[in-house]
């Protein structure tokens, strides 16, 4: 059998889009987790007058908006314990799968390959680029506490924000943006073996669940940094992480609710103190690891 967790906030649309497509298009014996991290808008109800009579679909709703790793660790923690599955598929909401042979795909790359964590191809539908693997640099603890140092000063200074919002909208609406312009990842047609896999979709085998009975993410963040963190954790652990590219998911990265000048400056607010937080967490496990 093979989970699939879906973390729901607020948009109600985008969940009920990316489970259906699971629903309808995977074959296989599946289950479906839809984990609602306390949204105040009141779509739990919607959840479950949509989903709510399918017995292949569960809704939780946790008590308080526990965050991407905390909530996500909600519906694993739930899957691990109550269905004991073979694979668990953590994605976002804003996924679709159309892919009818994802499951059988599943099996097909853990018996060959014998994975903990696997990173599917994601597509980026909005930025029309392929999001695994990722090619970013990987940061080690100099270039962490770089950073820390640098979203010290941007906190600081965060009164500034809504200036630098407004001629950021000013640029944008007198500049034409030429996406074609912008180096984007291409499609990657072979396997990768232990590379930073983008925090969107990660699969979870049972090697790693039975490893890992409680948590997938490290649980000291609230958002940002999951990604890296899971991979230095995996490395260390010789948790091997797999790119396979027969495996494809869809990642729509709606951006049309953050497109007002208010909402805009008010999420970097909560970005840069969420990243804050997060490097610090990290930091602070790579030092406590030293120590052991």
């Amino acid at each position: 059998m093979v989970i699939f967790v879906v973390l729901h906030y607020m948009v109600f649309k985008e969940t009920k889009q990316c489970v259906n497509s699971i629903k309808n298009n995977v074959k296989g014996e599946k289950k479906i987790i839809i984990v609602d991290n306390c949204s105040p808008n009141g779509s739990y109800s919607s959840l479950v007058d949509a989903f709510g009579c399918d017995k292949d679909i569960i809704i939780m709703k946790s008590d308080s908006n526990l965050g991407f790793a905390r909530g996500n660790n909600l519906g694993y923690k739930y899957a691990v314990e109550n269905f004991n599955p073979d694979f668990i598929v953590v994605m976002n909401n804003d996924m679709e799968i159309f892919q009818e042979d994802f499951i059988d795909k599943l099996y097909e790359s853990y018996a060959k390959y014998g994975y903990y964590i696997l990173g599917p191809d994601i597509y980026s539908t909005k930025q029309e680029y392929h999001q695994n693997p990722q090619t970013r640099k990987v940061l080690d603890r100099s270039d962490l506490k770089l950073l820390y140092r640098k979203l010290v000063i941007k906190d600081r200074l965060r009164f500034l924000v809504p200036v630098k919002w407004w001629f950021k909208n000013i640029l944008i609406k007198n500049k034409s943006v030429d996406n074609n312009s912008k180096d984007k990842n291409e499609y990657v047609q072979n396997i990768v073996k232990n590379p930073l896999l983008h925090g969107s979709c990660y699969v979870f085998s049972k090697k790693f669940t039975e490893k890992h009975q409680h948590t997938c993410f490290y649980d000291k963040t609230f958002m940002y940094m999951e990604a890296e963190i899971l991979h230095y954790m995996a490395l260390k652990n010789n948790e091997l992480m797999l790119y396979y590219p027969d495996l494809k998911v869809y990642h729509h990265e709606d951006v049309a609710t953050d497109s007002t000048f208010v909402k805009q400056y008010k999420k970097s607010f909560f970005s840069i103190r969420c990243l804050l937080q997060s490097t610090k967490a990290f930091i602070d496990l790579i030092d406590s690891d030293k120590k052991e």
